[in-house]
């Protein structure tokens, strides 16, 4: 069972009318930051989510190493490397027990 604290931090309602609205609970804290960001996008405001600002954070810290990267003119591939051939066998792989 979901306590009621976990459940008011997935609840958001919309507005269409002064005295109308259509409350919502959403299933997971995931799906509840999706919802809030497409709202808000759709309504013209920023994103501002929890994960967002994970993704925001993520896309930031792999610019700052692309950076510096550069910086060291190290040449990144423009595509990535091939992916190798599987193994003829799998022996190689130890069953402890």
């Amino acid at each position: 069972a979901t306590c009621d604290s976990e459940v008011l931090e997935l609840a958001f309602s919309i507005l269409y009318d002064p005295d109308e609205t259509l409350n919502f609970i959403a299933p997971n804290k995931y799906e509840y930051c999706i919802w809030i960001d497409g709202l808000s996008a759709l309504l013209g405001k920023d994103m501002s989510s929890e994960l967002t600002k994970s993704d925001l954070d993520t896309l930031l810290s792999m610019e700052m190493k692309l950076r510096l990267l550069d910086l060291e003119n190290i040449q990144i591939p423009e595509a990535p490397p091939p992916v190798p051939k599987e193994p003829s066998s799998y022996d190689f792989v130890y069953h402890y027990g």
